[in-house]
Formats: structure tokens, C-alpha cells, sequence
């Protein structure tokens, strides 16, 4: 089949919409007329598109209502009466929440029809698993899936509303800071089936303790069938929580569990794993109601923590109805996003773009799937700050130091905790409040640092904008080059 890029044309009637969203069309001759593509900004806006108004503590969408239709809208969706009306068709929804309940509406009818809707969230992990899982279903279906950010209150009905009409299954991922976005998220997309990578620390300092996390995390379920018990979550038996958790788990919904470590109660088991620099390759082992079956397959990846991502998505795949053969053969031609684990080979040398976002986990998860990789090269890596600990991120970012003290041949570290990540490192520890220090530590060492092949990584969260640290190591090893 295919995996579908969004379609920005997507069809709807002023009629439609505004029975979806249960008000009155205003200043409208005719409601049969159809609107082409929504839009929330007017910088972009198409022609025959409908604009939704958005408004936030700093923005208010409403005012532009009038330039939106001067630029093409024939239809505005609005929160309130704008100080300049629009010359088009226009309806208001005071509270807000046009956006969600007219994506939430549309979702539903699309499910009516057959659409399968799979929802991602997690601590760490969650974009890749999200990627894994299209790739896989898309062996199959006509798939489409979340892109770039947008999994979150915006960004959700966004992806919705974006679907081309073709697809027949849809993978939404969903991120969360506080308690209670997933729930909000979830009765949006309302999946008939879930996935929760795993229970970390991430947005711990929002959320104040790992149960808390948690807990957040288990809102994917609210917005499924029945508030889960007639959809399935899929986790990982490595995962503490989601695991040590399985009899409170199963009073809600039906609980599929995979493991590369050989649980017990899994139903698809990764085993015979043998990690190489290029790749990973293992078997899988899927048992269900008393039969057994296995497949062999390689994933273009180095890391633990990538297989155990693989066989979530794997899982999804076999209950989507594809069979073991069809998903480890699609997971043979997966490539991971820009960002996230991504290689770049600059003559002998390595670079891990990892800078998508970070937290502990996944720092530490990178850490080891670097090891392999690098073989008998330097290993270096440029860390940047782990974002929203809150109270935890002192500890923390002295843990990750201490960390690549032990596993790495140099480190340098820059953002609001660098005095920490030194502390963990110790002796010798190269910890900048700002990166431009760091790029400037890195070129003073270059000369000494980049004279025999290195295996660099550099990851940090997104605020940190760790490329432009990456863009410089580049450069400086391919002038040694």
C-alpha cells in the first residue's frame, strides 16, 4: 500500500461544519458552498481554504478574520465578533474549541466508516514508535501519520484535519507537558487502539513523580471505546510501571505486552538479538490463542531500546490484522527522522544527529546504542540541557555526567545545568552555560580531538538547538579530513 503524505484540501460544506459544531452560519446565502483545506494562519492561507481563529494568552486569530477572506478564505471559524467582519460566511464558538470538537466530529465519521486510528504517546520514544508503526502498517494500508510536531492540542486536530480521505489506518501521536492533555488530546482522535512507549522522567518537573507520569500517560485510554475495554493497549513488558502495573491495566482495557527480554506473559517476544554498527537483527516469536509462529528480520538500527520500539510497532501491525512475515519484512527498510538517531558518515568518522529532544532515558539509551556503533573510534559526544525537571534536574544532569565520564572518551556539555553535568563528570569536564562557549571549546580542541576517527553524538532538548553545535563538529571533520 502506501504511506500518504496530509492533503491540505481537505473537503467539508459551511453547512456541514456548522451542524458538526452545533451553531448558526453568519452572513451566509448559500451553505452548500464547500470549503477546501483549513488553515489556522493566514500567512499561509489557500485559496477556498476555511480559517480557524486560535487565541492564546499572546494571539488572537479573531482579529485577522477580515485578511484571512482578502486572501482567499471563503469560510471563518471564530471565537468571537472581530473589530472587522469578514466578507465571507462566518460562524461563532465562543468557548473556544471549534478546532478540536470540528476535528474530534470528522474523526468520528471517518471511523464510521472504517478508519483505524492507533494513538502514541509515551516519555521518550514516542516519534520513532510513531514512524515504526506507520512504516509498518503501510506495508498494508494506505497509512498516514503525525507529522513533524504536531501532537499536541493544535497540532492533533491539525493532522485530522489534514487526512487524505483514502486513508485506512491513521497513527497519532500524542506529547503532553501537565495531567490531562492527553485526556483532552484523545477524545479528539479517539484511537481504537494505544500505544504508551514507556513511563520516564520526562516533564517530570511539571508533573512532580514518575506515578503522576503515569498516570498522565494512561488518559489515552478516555478517549477509546468504551473508555478502552473494546480497544487494546499496547506496551512493553520492559517498561516498570506498565508491567508492574498489568492487573490495575487490565480492569480497563485488553493489555498486549512484547518484550525482548523474554516476559512471560508477552505475546511477541524479541529473541537472538545481535547488534552490529550498522544494524540490529533478531527474531520474533508471536504466540496468540495457543499458536505459535516466527519470522526473522533486521532493523537498520543500533540500540536496545530501538528493538524494543520495533516491537511495539510490530504489535500494532499484527493486531491491525498483518501477518509476522508482512512486519518484519517491512521493518527491514525503516529509516529513522531527521533528528532522531540519525548517522552521518563524514569519511571515517560518525555523527549521531540525536537532537530532536532529550531526557534521562533516552540520553542514557543513546549513550549505549553509541557504544556499538563507534567500534574502535573516539567517542565523543555534545550534550545540551534536559529540559522541564524540574526539581529532579540537578540530579539528573549530574547522573547523565557521570555517565559520559564512564563511557565516553570526551564529552562537552552547554545549557542551565552545565555546572551539574561538570559536577558528574568531574576532573577535566568541559560545561558551558552557552553553547557558542562550547562550539568555541570544540574548535580550540579540534586539532588534538579530531586526529584519529571519532563516533560523535549530539543530543539535547529541542530548546536547546543543539544543530548548530552538530553543524560545527561537521565542519571541523571534514576540513581534518
Amino acid at each position: 500500500m502506501a504511506l500518504l503524505q496530509e492533503d491540505s484540501h481537505v473537503q467539508m460544506t459551511l453547512a456541514e461544519i456548522a451542524e458538526r459544531l452545533h451553531t448558526e452560519l453568519i452572513n451566509c446565502a448559500d451553505a452548500s458552498v464547500s470549503v477546501s483545506g483549513f488553515s489556522t494562519d493566514t500567512r499561509t492561507i489557500g485559496q477556498g481554504n476555511c480559517f480557524i481563529a486560535l487565541k492564546g494568552a499572546n494571539f488572537n486569530g479573531n482579529l485577522y478574520a477580515k485578511q484571512a477572506a482578502e486572501k482567499g478564505a471563503v469560510f471563518c471559524i471564530l471565537s468571537e465578533e472581530p473589530p472587522e467582519k469578514p466578507d465571507v460566511p462566518y460562524i461563532i464558538v465562543p468557548d473556544g474549541s471549534a478546532y478540536a470538537d470540528l476535528a474530534a466530529s470528522y474523526m468520528t465519521e471517518r471511523q464510521q466508516q472504517g478508519l483505524r486510528v492507533i494513538g502514541v504517546t509515551g516519555s521518550s520514544g514516542k516519534t520513532t514508535v510513531k514512524d515504526m508503526t506507520a512504516h509498518v502498517l503501510a506495508a498494508k494500508f494506505r497509512t498516514y501519520a503525525t507529522s513533524g510536531n504536531h501532537n499536541n492540542h493544535v497540532g492533533v486536530p491539525y493532522t485530522i484535519l489534514h487526512m487524505p480521505a483514502e486513508t485506512e489506518a491513521a497513527v497519532i501521536e500524542m506529547g503532553m507537558n501537565h495531567a490531562g492533555e492527553i485526556h483532552f488530546l484523545t477524545n479528539i482522535a479517539h484511537p481504537d487502539t494505544a500505544i504508551i512507549t514507556n513511563i520516564g522522567t520526562a516533564h517530570i518537573g511539571n508533573l512532580g513523580s514518575q506515578e503522576n507520569i503515569f498516570r498522565a500517560k494512561l488518559e489515552i485510554l478516555d478517549g477509546m471505546p468504551e473508555q478502552g475495554r473494546a480497544g487494546t493497549l499496547i506496551v512493553s513488558a520492559e517498561d516498570g510501571y506498565l508491567h508492574g502495573e498489568q492487573a490495575m491495566l487490565r480492569t480497563r482495557t485488553h493489555v498486549a505486552y512484547s518484550s525482548r527480554c523474554g516476559a512471560d506473559d508477552a505475546e511477541l517476544l524479541a529473541e537472538n538479538i545481535a547488534e552490529s554498527a550498522e544494524n540490529t537483527r533478531f527474531s520474533l516469536r508471536y504466540t496468540k490463542d495457543g499458536n505459535t509462529e516466527t519470522a526473522e528480520t533486521v532493523l537498520p538500527m543500533t540500540g536496545l531500546h530501538n528493538v524494543t520500539d520495533a516491537l511495539l510497532a510490530v504489535h500494532a501491525g499484527l493486531h491491525l490484522g498483518m501477518t509476522l512475515a508482512e512486519c518484519a519484512a517491512a521493518l527491514r527498510s525503516f529509516v529513522p527522522g531527521a533528528m532522531r538517531s540519525e548517522r552521518v558518515q563524514i569519511g571515517a568518522n560518525t555523527v549521531i544527529r540525536d537532537y530532536y529532544n532529550a531526557n534521562p532515558e533516552a540520553m542514557s539509551a543513546a549513550i549505549a546504542g553509541m557504544q556499538t556503533i563507534a567500534g574502535d573510534a573516539k567517542k565523543l559526544v555534545l550534550l545540551g540541557n534536559m529540559n522541564e525537571l524540574g526539581d529532579f534536574a540537578a540530579d539528573r544532569h549530574r547522573e547523565l555526567g557521570a555517565l559520559c565520564r564512564e563511557k565516553t572518551d570526551a564529552a562537552y556539555f552547554c545549557g542551565d545545568n552545565y555546572k551539574d553535568f561538570a559536577k558528574g563528570y568531574g576532573e577535566g569536564a568541559k560545561a558551558f552555560a552557552a553553547q557558542d562557549a562550547l562550539i568555541e571549546a570544540l574548535r580550540a580542541d579540534a586539532p588534538e580531538l579530531l586526529g584519529e576517527p571519532v563516533c560523535a553524538l549530539v543530543k539535547g532538548s529541542r530548546g536547546v538547538h543543539m544543530e548548530h553545535a552538530c553543524e560545527t563538529l561537521e565542519k571541523l571533520l571534514a576540513d581534518a579530513e
